[in-house]
């Protein structure tokens, strides 16, 4: 799934992966992150979806049921029944066959925390240090020590033992368990949901 950077499939305010993306991940589905403010990367998309919300008329729609009823009868009248010049005067479904006999059924089973962490490991996230000797982290506050503070550290998800490893000039510093990362946090989108108790 290629998708912008904006919410909900993107998060540039926590310079991370949105809670959705994982959640996704989590499904293997694989998703490609535009450049950010570069919206021509995905310029087929961007169209559509403007073409969809005129189509659909989507300002009158006075409530979620009726706004998605609209959304859903537009989109099967751009497979069904509008005919493309570039197609041969064919629908999409007509060119196109294999997009309804080709589909993945859903399982809600199959979802995979390793899918996430494997993910997450290939990242490195630098995170600054408060004057206390802190850093907010996928809704952790937890601490480095104040001989840190005012400095920035890396951050590293080692994916198998679910723990983030935190750097300090290439120096392992500290190493704390990623609990917001669990499976029903992540099912349940709360990554990033703040906890009330701060680690030491």
């Amino acid at each position: 799934m290629r998708v912008d950077n904006g919410e909900p499939l993107g998060s540039p305010s926590h310079h991370t992966t949105s809670a959705l993306a994982l959640w996704l991940i989590g499904y293997d589905i694989d998703m490609i992150f535009n450049k950010p403010y570069c919206p021509q990367s995905n310029a087929k998309v961007e169209r559509m979806q403007d073409t969809s919300a005129r189509w659909a008329d989507i300002e009158q729609a006075t409530h979620l049921a009726q706004l998605q009823s609209q959304l859903d009868g537009q989109a099967q009248f751009h497979r069904q029944q509008f005919k493309v010049s570039r197609l041969q005067g064919k629908t999409r479904m007509e060119a196109f066959p294999d997009l309804e006999t080709s589909r993945r059924v859903f399982d809600p089973e199959s979802f995979q925390p390793q899918r996430v962490y494997d993910f997450l490991a290939k990242k490195v996230y630098t995170r600054s240090v408060s004057k206390v000797g802190q850093i907010d982290h996928f809704g952790n506050r937890t601490s480095v020590g104040v001989v840190y503070k005012s400095q920035y550290v890396q951050l590293r998800l080692d994916p198998l033992t679910c723990q983030w490893k935190v750097f300090a000039a290439d120096q392992l510093i500290k190493t704390y368990s990623a609990d917001t990362l669990s499976k029903e946090a992540l099912l349940g989108m709360t990554v990033y949901v703040k906890e009330l108790t701060n680690q030491t």
